[in-house]
């Protein structure tokens, strides 16, 4: 008789590693799966400073990253407080509101574009009176943020279908502000070897990109495309919001030591309340002679 062969038993393939994913998306795919695991369990609130029984920071009540409840964030339609929101009979000015695709990379507010507002909001002289730029603007709301707080010109740039998004979100909130036209977007393509004519037309005194450096291939693209933006004119700063595990944050920030003077923002003068171990902001400009 023919004994029958035991088959070894193949586990099955999880959803969330598909070979095509970058690491750091896996990494976070795979912590946002463990975390509503983890909910599903546990109901109590979270607290600054806290650890989980898994050895994962929960973070601040704020944070969307390393949150124990995905689902609380993935509503659509995330609100931003101004610290000094007024009364709901303000019309609206106290808040942006932002569409938002939770789970899809460029349509979703991420923790350092809060941490970033939340700094200008505490710094807000940094912006006022200025032609702002931003690079990866994604939903806009910093850049929506940064011209309440009386940013002459605010230029938001994206590539691709976040650029739609991006609008809407524009269009939507551009009313409450004092001064409605003063906040435009258009597309800026890393690849193409010159600006958009809306850029140069700008000629902005200070420039944002809130968490792009995610992929190491693109770090020579950012590098270059940061090198033309800073030769428009000899006093443009450009301020880089990071996370620190990102896969391209430190290879960029390497290359950038080389070609740029960088600083950066101390922890005092971030938000008392933003703020994490995590992220930091880094303040870039041209090398002097």
């Amino acid at each position: 008789r023919r004994r029958s062969r035991k088959r070894a038993s193949v586990p099955p393939q999880l959803p969330w590693r598909p070979s095509w994913k970058p690491s750091w998306l896996r990494s976070l795919l795979r912590r946002s799966l463990f975390s509503g695991m983890q909910c599903t369990c546990r109901s109590q609130p979270r607290e600054t400073g806290l650890q989980r029984d898994d050895g994962l920071s929960r973070g601040h009540s704020w944070e969307r990253e390393r949150s124990t409840d995905m689902g609380a964030f993935s509503e659509g339609v995330y609100t931003y407080h101004f610290d000094n929101e007024a009364p709901e009979d303000d019309g609206g000015r106290g808040k942006i509101q932002i569409d938002e695709a939770f789970f899809e990379l460029g349509h979703r507010v991420w923790d350092t574009c809060l941490i970033m507002s939340k700094f200008f909001e505490h710094q807000p002289s940094i912006v006022q009176g200025k032609k702002i730029l931003e690079i990866g603007a994604g939903t806009g709301l910093l850049g929506l943020v940064v011209q309440r707080l009386g940013a002459e010109k605010v230029l938001l740039t994206e590539y691709g279908r976040c650029v739609e998004r991006m609008a809407q979100n524009v269009d939507a909130n551009r009313g409450f502000a004092p001064e409605p036209d003063s906040i435009a977007t258009c597309m800026l393509d890393w690849n193409e070897p010159d600006l958009p004519k809306e850029v140069v037309a700008l000629q902005p005194d200070i420039i944002f990109a809130a968490d792009i450096t995610l992929n190491p291939a693109d770090v020579p693209k950012i590098a270059d495309l940061f090198t033309r933006l800073l030769a428009m004119r000899d006093d443009i700063k450009i301020y880089l919001g990071c996370q620190d595990h990102r896969e391209a944050t430190a290879p960029f920030m390497e290359v950038a030591r080389g070609i740029f003077e960088v600083t950066q923002v101390p922890a005092e003068d971030l938000h008392p309340k933003y703020q994490t171990e995590l992220h930091n902001i880094y303040v870039l400009a041209a090398k002097r002679d």
